[in-house]
């Protein structure tokens, strides 16, 4: 079966790829317009949406014996972008078997069909679904704090491991574990002695709903449904996490906490020549800074150069290693290096904003 009339596919007469200009910077550095629509609350809005859809459609394609479905893909050539069919539960019913195909090759398919000419297509999924260990694991090391006082209050910073099935995750999100551990790294070859301890984490189950982070969050600093923080919630002094693909770092979002403006100020200008200047009041969301906001902690997204992020790799079968770009990531660890160095050995945490209400099931959903 296939899904639906394919768009167009031209040929594109700009760039996949782009950086931020100062234009780009300078509208993101203004605040939002009161009453301003947030797009990522939107955008899992219609997820959500099309979640329910899907389940609906798929007891109706078992009803009617469709056999697969085939997607056109958003992309054009030949990049492929895919996405769940199925439930990751346990137990539940598996997902209808559906295949993303190249825009261009769908479109032959019905235009051959929509012609009255018959299409023989031969198609072979083979998949499994592992129940032996259904856990995810995140990976944590750390550099112990050095200061009597200070030592078992805790600086965090990360990226997530799990990715997508149609490429190798490289700029989703394999380059942002790869600059949290080349920070640290650096750290580590400086010889510094962190006042407070540093820890580096590599998360799971991101592209499923932040599961990782999610879940260590709840066992270690607070549970967003009841907000009751634990003893570690008060010794956390900040997370800095990179998640947008393999441009270089331009900025932070403060995540609605302009407490920490003058700070960041301060710790980016060193990094100005590199074009790392950029702060913005506004909320990024779709990553794992989000389940330390979720209960009161001071967590943040670097602004990143988007390339060909949107365009080319992510969720794709481009996302390989040929689209880093090792001098972006140099200069990403440099900044994350030094962000994380100055907020352990700074006399005071990263200020943070009041404990948020209960949340009643879950808050952030990302796939």
């Amino acid at each position: 079966m296939l899904a639906q009339k394919p768009r167009e596919a031209g040929t594109h007469f700009e760039a996949d790829a782009q950086r931020h200009d100062e234009k780009k910077l300078e509208e993101l550095s203004q605040a939002p317009e009161l009453g301003a629509a947030n797009p990522f609350a939107a955008r899992m809005q219609e997820f959500r949406a099309q979640r329910a859809l899907r389940e609906k459609m798929d007891k109706f394609l078992r009803e009617e014996g469709v056999a697969v479905v085939l997607q056109p893909s958003r992309g054009e050539h030949g990049t492929i972008f895919t996405g769940g069919a199925g439930s990751r539960n346990v137990g539940a019913a598996p997902g209808f078997p559906t295949m993303v195909v190249a825009i261009e090759h769908y479109s032959r398919v019905w235009r051959l069909t929509e012609k009255g000419i018959s299409v023989k297509l031969e198609i072979n999924i083979k998949n499994r679904f592992y129940e032996e260990d259904s856990l995810g694991y995140n990976v944590i090391a750390e550099i112990p704090g050095t200061d009597k006082k200070l030592k078992d209050e805790v600086v965090m910073l990360g990226g997530h491991l799990d990715s997508w099935h149609s490429g190798t995750g490289t700029t989703d999100n394999a380059v942002g574990c790869a600059v949290a551990m080349e920070a640290v790294r650096i750290l580590k070859a400086l010889g510094v002695q962190p006042r407070r301890t540093i820890r580096v984490a590599l998360w799971s189950g991101e592209e499923q709903g932040l599961l990782g982070s999610r879940g260590y969050v709840k066992k270690h600093f607070a549970d967003p449904a009841v907000m009751q923080p634990t003893p570690e919630h008060e010794k956390f002094a900040g997370y800095f996490n990179l998640d947008n693909g393999t441009g270089k770092i331009r900025g932070v979002y403060l995540q609605g906490n302009d407490m920490v403006r003058p700070i960041f100020e301060a710790w980016l200008k060193p990094f100005n020549d590199l074009g790392a200047k950029t702060l913005t009041i506004r909320d990024t969301g779709g990553t794992d800074h989000l389940s330390f906001d979720a209960v009161g902690l001071p967590g943040f997204q670097f602004i990143q150069d988007e390339i060909d992020y949107d365009t080319r790799t992510h969720h794709t079968n481009m996302d390989v290693f040929d689209h880093a770009i090792k001098g972006d990531l140099m200069q990403a660890s440099v900044i994350m290096a030094s962000f994380v160095y100055h907020t352990a050995m700074r006399e005071e945490k990263l200020p943070r904003e009041q404990m948020p209400k209960p949340q009643q099931g879950p808050r952030f959903t990302f796939q």
